[in-house]
């Protein structure tokens, strides 16, 4: 067989080097398109379901939220564990799938559980929800805002208005590059709309709190009425309610008593003010500032990704307010290269000592030239394989050929 073989490529030449050809292109087109990453993501196959009790205590979340959807994710197909964490007004519950388990499937199933799971569980201010579809590596690019002193911050203080900055601006922006999942903020404070009821007041006006609460829900949305035709033209018609600011927030009708219209400004005090927080981010140990984290989609290769976030991040800069400014202070794309770099050094510095210890050992420059030209022919073939694989370049997977182009040559 070895002998048929080696008649067909000596009397094919010309069929036999194009084959080679064709490998070639295929093996360096596949190792430009290698997702490229520091070390390989070994996480398990994982959806996890976030959901905020506000006020609630451990104790209350772990029976009334966290159970019931603990004992709605059991049964699903392909499930190994189900773990969970609940903390004051946040259950957090991990589904673990088998490892074969396509991750998009997998979200799929868990999304149609939770629907069916919601009906068992109190009311509450948001919906349970899936997380990023991220793993534990997936944190590629963070960055904090940070403002000077000629900026002008619109009457609200430095941390609100950084921090809504982020929210509103930056991470809409940022949400939009390829490969990027989610951006989570951090640090800051978060702008509310406060009504202070004065509970002396409500008795006063014999009024409940949930009527206060009932006349802000009905006073602050927006409909449509169809539209008026008037000859060639369309009129929509619209009622605008959407509430703007504090002052409208202000008037808005409570109670009417004998003709006497009770306002929200008459039985509360409506401010701009803080949501309440449990953490702060300083930077240096001293100032506050807003931080973000990007989170890479999982599969996505790390690389690209970055470079297409500093892209971002440039024309992002020239949209942000004078004063304002975004700056990165982590991302993979360093311990990639440094990670990468160094197996990529090791198998050029290692083909260069087999060259020439074969000349030396062989002693015929005919004979070592096969066994050289072998080499980069093989690693090509790998860089093939691994992309039909989906396996990354990594430490490990280029340390492993490394070690293989060692093996083969001896």
């Amino acid at each position: 067989m070895l002998k048929r073989l080696i008649e067909f490529s000596i009397n094919k030449r010309l069929l036999l080097g194009l084959f080679l050809l064709i490998v070639i292109g295929a093996g360096v087109i596949s190792y430009r398109q290698l997702p490229v990453d520091a070390f390989p993501d070994i996480s398990p196959v994982m959806v996890p379901v976030f959901a905020e009790a506000h006020g609630m205590a451990p104790e209350e979340v772990e029976r009334l939220i966290t159970f019931p959807i603990e004992t709605a994710m059991n049964g699903l197909p392909g499930v190994t564990t189900v773990r969970s964490t609940s903390a004051f007004g946040m259950a957090v519950i991990y589904i673990y799938f088998n490892d074969d388990t396509d991750i998009y499937f997998a979200r799929q199933l868990v999304s149609e559980r939770l629907n069916a799971a919601i009906a068992d569980l109190p009311e509450m201010h948001e919906s349970p929800g899936l997380g990023p579809i991220s793993t534990g590596l997936g944190q590629i690019f963070m960055y904090y805002l940070a403002a000077d002193s000629t900026v002008d911050s619109e009457g609200l203080p430095l941390d609100i208005y950084l921090r809504t900055i982020n929210d509103w601006v930056v991470k809409y922006q940022l949400g939009t590059v390829p490969g990027v999942t989610e951006v989570l903020s951090m640090g800051g404070n978060v702008l509310q709309y406060q009504v202070k009821v004065d509970p002396f007041k409500l008795m006063a006006y014999d009024l409940m709190l949930d009527d206060v609460v009932e006349a802000i829900k009905q006073n602050n949305r927006n409909v449509g009425g169809q539209f008026l035709v008037r000859g060639r033209e369309e009129f929509l018609v619209r009622g605008l309610g959407l509430i703007e600011n504090t002052v409208q927030l202000a008037s808005v009708k409570v109670k009417e008593v004998n003709g006497v219209v009770v306002l929200l400004q008459d039985v509360a005090a409506v401010e701009i003010g803080p949501e309440i927080r449990r953490g702060v981010v300083l930077k240096d140990g001293v100032g506050e500032v807003v931080t973000g984290i990007v989170l890479k989609l999982y599969g996505e290769n790390t690389s690209q990704v970055i470079d297409d976030l500093y892209e971002k991040v440039e024309s992002l800069q020239r949209s942000l307010p004078e004063g304002v400014k975004l700056t990165p202070y982590y991302e993979q794309a360093h311990l990639v290269s440094e990670a990468t770099g160094t197996v990529k050094n090791a198998l050029l510095e290692g083909t260069i000592l087999i060259v020439i210890v074969l000349l030396l050992f062989l002693g015929d420059f005919r004979s070592a030239l096969v066994v050289t030209v072998s080499l980069p022919m093989s690693m090509l073939v790998a860089f093939l394989m691994m992309r039909l694989t989906g396996l990354s370049a990594n430490l490990m997977s280029l340390g492993g050929l490394a070690i293989a182009i060692g093996m083969m040559v001896d």
